[in-house]
This record gives C-alpha cells, structure tokens and sequence, in this order.
C-alpha cells in the first residue's frame, strides 16, 4: 500500500526542481516496486516531454515500466503473464485517457513539440507545462488504485 499520496502539489514542488514528469510518477512507484530511487530516476530520466518529441506521456511511460515491473514476465513463452500485463497496461491507458483525453505529451500540451527548438521554448516560456503536475498525479493516483492490493 503506498504511503504517501501525490498530489498536483508534490507534483509540482518535484517537477520544479529540474525533475520530467517520468521521473515524478517513478520516484512515487519506487518503493512499491522494491527500487532504489536512484535507479528510479535515472531509468526514467530520458522518458520526460514524451522521450523530447511530444510521443507518448512520461508520465504515462513510467506508469507502463511500473506495471511491467509488477506483472511483467522474464521467461519465453508466458503467454498468460503477457495477457495479464497488456490488460493491465490497457486498462491504465484507457482511465488516464478518460481523466486527461490524451496518452499524447504533445496533444497534452496543446499540439506543442519538444524536438523543435523554437516550440520547445514556447512551452517553457508560455508556461504551457502547467498541467504536468495535473498528469502525474493522475498517473500515479490510478497506479495506487492499481496496485493496492499486489504492492503490500
């Protein structure tokens, strides 16, 4: 069961130090799924502004890596741990798409691009990563709700 919930201001405050949105929802998983922080952050750490091409949330990414970590499988051939970790993994994408309408960093910054320098620095200077903070603690509200019978 996790400790501590994040909230849109925990969010915020870790986001604010130089941290991306992936980083914010591993450092939050990190425990439940027996990972050091460190390593949390640094495995996450490029994931961030949906891997700096507006692709796929880093929050929603760490969100995947989390439930790989808990329902994944290491072993060839495991069909049904396979099954088990893409329901998962539809079922997270689905309720973090019906709370913020999109798994799409760029869509949920407006149609913005990190990889284009002149759009990158409109959303930074137009402050249109006010909702990160929004994204995270989505992601990891519903990774609680998720896990909180297979993390105790």
């Amino acid at each position: 069961m996790v400790k501590n919930t994040m909230t849109v201001e925990k969010a915020a405050e870790f986001l604010g130090q130089g941290f991306h949105c992936s980083q914010c929802v591993m450092s939050h998983t990190a425990e439940m799924v027996k990972m050091d922080e460190s390593t949390a952050l640094k495995m996450t750490a490029g994931l961030g502004g949906g891997c700096f091409h507006g692709d796929i949330c880093g929050a929603v990414s760490a969100s995947v890596i989390t439930l790989g970590l808990v329902y994944g499988f290491d072993k060839p051939y495991s069909t049904k741990q396979n099954e088990i970790l893409v329901a998962k993994v539809n079922e997270f994408e689905k309720r973090f798409t019906e709370k913020n309408g999109s798994l799409v960093c760029k869509n949920l910054l407006g149609g913005w691009d990190f990889s284009k320098p002149e759009e990158a620095k409109k959303i930074m200077t137009e402050g249109l990563t006010k909702n990160c903070p929004g994204f995270c603690a989505s992601a990891c509200e519903i990774l609680d709700d998720m896990l909180k019978d297979v993390t105790k």
